[in-house]
């Protein structure tokens, strides 16, 4: 029997791991269905721009963490260029992010965990059952298991199975389909590009460049037709950028949850926390959710490091700052998805209001 058991092992996941075995003597398993154990290319792979924006790295910083150079990809970025092909706009805004490889900061987390926590890598979690005064968690690694603790965190990212399961949404986020594909570098573009075009999405798209690589990427709503909105985004962008975007070299795809009202943010229940992109914690205007999965982490690590009493409540509550910042991103979003309101904001010049944040 844990004391706790988290499913997922994301930045939100390890990160609480990571606290909670150095604070305290409680006994944590940390499941993951992916081989983070393992060295080499995991075939699970999550369609990510792996930028650090700064709210990221103020996290980072406040929690001790840096960054090492095996992580990192160039060009390190210091600009982001808003290319409006609604209003025929083009601008260039300061901002500066860490770019990296998504699965190497993944690893990197994961390998901050000490060695007392039970890591059960190339696990699946399947189901949560209430068992008593705790938790039976249906796993399964080629085989069903089961797993028992006294307290459940759930982190198993957005689109989480354990979030459907075990609660109620009558508020739900709007769900986008996120593909990206990566290109052989045929121009040098040391910037974070955000693209926004209504013919191709209600959010935005983007293109980064990794060392020799170019991504494209987009975000369309689900049940829209993906095909054909990232075969025009690719014709639109390789015109007007001048690059070549005919021959990629892989695709990657995930779910994204959009939280449209702060209602449907879910942080607690009788015995279970949720941290990260499962508590619906994650940028509505720009879909970052790194700043969010490190501070949701270390107030439920502090939290729980009180004790498991009320710890739900306790937590909740730490949250409520969170809950605010989300919604004041609300009130921003108007200047980036309405055209009118967005060729306005990019004519005025005013670089306050970034018309991007960063894809995480």
């Amino acid at each position: 029997m844990y004391d706790i058991v988290i499913a997922g092992a994301g930045p939100a996941g390890s990160n609480l791991a990571r606290m909670l075995s150095i604070a305290t003597d409680l006994k944590i398993g940390l499941i993951d269905k992916r081989r983070l154990d393992l060295e080499g290319k995991d075939k699970i792979v999550k369609a990510c721009g792996g930028l650090l924006s700064p709210d990221a790295q103020h996290m980072l910083a406040r929690l001790g963490i840096t960054i090492p150079v095996s992580v990192l990809e160039d060009p390190q970025l210091f600009s982001v260029r808003t290319i409006d092909f609604d209003n025929g706009l083009d601008r260039h805004y300061q901002r500066y992010y860490y770019n990296m490889d998504r699965e190497k900061f993944d690893r990197y987390l994961f390998g901050l965990v000490p060695n007392p926590v039970d890591r059960f890598c190339g696990t699946s979690v399947k189901k949560a059952e209430r068992s008593g005064s705790g938790w039976k968690i249906i796993c399964r690694d080629g085989r069903e298991k089961i797993i028992e603790s006294r307290f459940l965190v759930v982190a198993d990212g957005a689109n989480s199975i354990l979030r459907k399961q075990l609660f109620h949404e009558k508020i739900k986020p709007k769900k986008y389909i996120s593909l990206q594909k990566w290109y052989p570098l045929s121009k040098e573009m040391p910037y974070y590009t955000g693209i926004f075009d209504s013919e191709v999405t209600d959010y935005y798209s983007w293109t980064i460049q990794k060392n020799d690589s170019m991504i494209l990427g987009t975000a369309v709503p689900l049940g829209e037709d993906l095909a054909s909105g990232f075969e025009l985004l690719r014709s639109k962008t390789s015109e007007y950028l001048g690059i070549d975007l005919k021959n990629y070299l892989k695709t990657e795809g995930a779910f994204i949850e959009r939280t449209m009202d702060i209602r449907g943010l879910r942080w607690s229940g009788e015995k279970v926390c949720l941290i990260g992109e499962a508590a619906g914690a994650t940028s509505p205007t720009s879909a970052e959710g790194f700043s969010y999965a490190l501070k949701t982490s270390l107030f439920l690590a502090e939290e729980l490091q009180r004790g498991l009493g009320h710890v739900e409540k306790r937590y909740k509550r730490r949250c409520c700052r969170i809950a605010v910042n989300i919604a004041g991103k609300h009130i921003k979003s108007p200047a980036m998805y309405n055209k009118t309101i967005r060729r306005l904001v990019m004519k005025s010049g005013v670089t306050a209001m970034k018309m991007t944040e960063g894809v995480e």
